[in-house]
Order: C-alpha cells, then structure tokens, then sequence
C-alpha cells in the first residue's frame, strides 16, 4: 500500500545535493509563476506513476530555481474544493556566478520536494482514494491565475494526470463513447476563461498496472483533455509522456 512506504520513499530524479550541475532553461525577463497540479485519485496512486509524476515536478522546480520564479504544488482528485497545497513559495539559490548559483539549485530542489513527499504522504494517509476529475484542475487553474494577478504575470502550468473522468459532469468512464460525443459533453460544461494560459497536460491516456487501455480509448482521452482545455481559451498541449518531448 502506497501510504505504508510513505512518498519519501519513491526516488528523485535530481542531482546529488552540493553536486555541480548547469541548468539550461529559457529564463523569461519575467520570472515563472508555475502551478503543478498532481491527480491523487485511485488511478493516480499507481507508485510508478506516482514517482514519474513527482520527478517531473521536480523538473518544473528546477526551472523556477534556475530563473528565480516561485512554484505551487497542488494536489487533487475528485474536486477543486479537496484540493491540497504541497508547497508554495519561491526557491531561492544565490551565488556570485550562474556556476556557482546552478550548484546550489540540487540542494534547493531537493529540500522543497522533501517537503512535498512529506506532505503529500499525509494528504494520502488521511484521504481515502476516489474517482478522477479533469474539469476540476481547470477551475483550480482559474482559482491560481487570478491570485497571482491575472494573465499579466508569467503564468505555466503543468497538469499530471492520465485524465480518465470517472466522476463529476464530464465523466468520459462510459462504454461507447464516440469523439462526437466527447464534443457535446464537453459544450455542456461552464467553463473557466483561461484565455492565454499556458496549460501542458503530461501522461494523459498513461494509466497504472498491467493491463493496459485500447488504444481507441487512450486517443478518446487525450482528444478530451484536449478539447476540455482549449474549451476554456487557454493555451494547451498534451502529451501521453509524463515528460515533454521538449
């Protein structure tokens, strides 16, 4: 049971602490204002993917190390209003050269995500699993772009899910579902105006265990997250990786 091991048992991908390293991320003039939403549904307890999920996270606090922006963790599953903050704050490295200030960037990361296994093994221990819910990471973005003043800031978004809906008004766990269908239910929902918002959705159609969906069902889901987002004008990408090719 994923709660016993704890999630500070599931590996890092960084760096060894103290370790040089050089970051080569394209800083903006503005620093990034990152949202990391992780899905803790039943299917998002999956250990590997779960592990997959949080070194890629990892990944999006190096980015906001390394350009001196501030990152929020959340985790979700069934609604927006259960929603968990892992941390938020900025990841301050300081150094009197770019070498100097990259080899600081391991231990910064490193001790920000041992805050984030640790709460999210809480968040896990005191929760029981339950359905998954696409819809409700959209209107937890919406909730973030306005506390953070809007689209003016340097806003970046990345959504860990596989986005299998098996609950709330956009449930796509049904037998015979079409494209044309996905279209309708998806003209159904209010959504959020993200209009502008850099939204990538990683390891959409990626599901946990043996037994692996059909590949019609894997399109149908990333052609939703898809539609589900761009419904709300922001700017989307989705990949079945729980990277970016990129």
């Amino acid at each position: 049971m994923l709660v016993a091991i704890a999630a500070p048992a599931i590996a890092s991908c960084s760096a060894v602490s103290g370790e040089a390293s050089e970051y080569n991320f394209a800083c903006d003039a503005a620093p990034p204002v990152q949202l990391s939403l992780v899905d803790i549904s039943t299917s998002g307890r999956d250990i590997d993917i779960l592990a997959e999920r949080l070194n890629a996270v990892q990944v999006d606090a190096e980015r906001v190390a390394d350009c001196d922006g501030e990152i929020t963790i959340v985790a979700w599953g069934g609604s927006a209003s259960t929603s968990e903050v892992l941390f938020q704050g900025q990841i301050r490295v300081v150094g009197a050269s770019e070498i100097g200030r990259d080899r600081k960037i391991p231990a910064a990361v490193d001790a920000v995500m041992d805050e984030v296994r640790q709460s999210l093994a809480t968040v896990l221990g005191s929760r029981a699993s339950g359905g998954h819910d696409l819809l409700a990471a959209f209107s937890i973005v919406s909730d973030f772009v306005r506390a953070a003043g809007g689209t003016d800031a340097n806003i970046a978004v990345s959504i860990y899910a596989d986005g299998v809906s098996t609950e709330g008004s956009a449930d796509i766990n049904r037998p015979g579902l079409s494209e044309a269908r996905l279209e309708e239910l998806i003209a159904e929902q209010t959504m959020p105006d993200l209009s502008g918002v850099p939204i990538s959705m990683f390891g959409v159609g990626r599901l946990g265990g043996t037994d692996k969906p059909p590949q019609q069902v894997v399109d149908l889901t990333q052609a939703y997250a898809q539609m589900l987002c761009e419904a709300t004008g922001a700017e989307c990408r989705t990949f079945s990786s729980t990277f970016s090719a990129d």
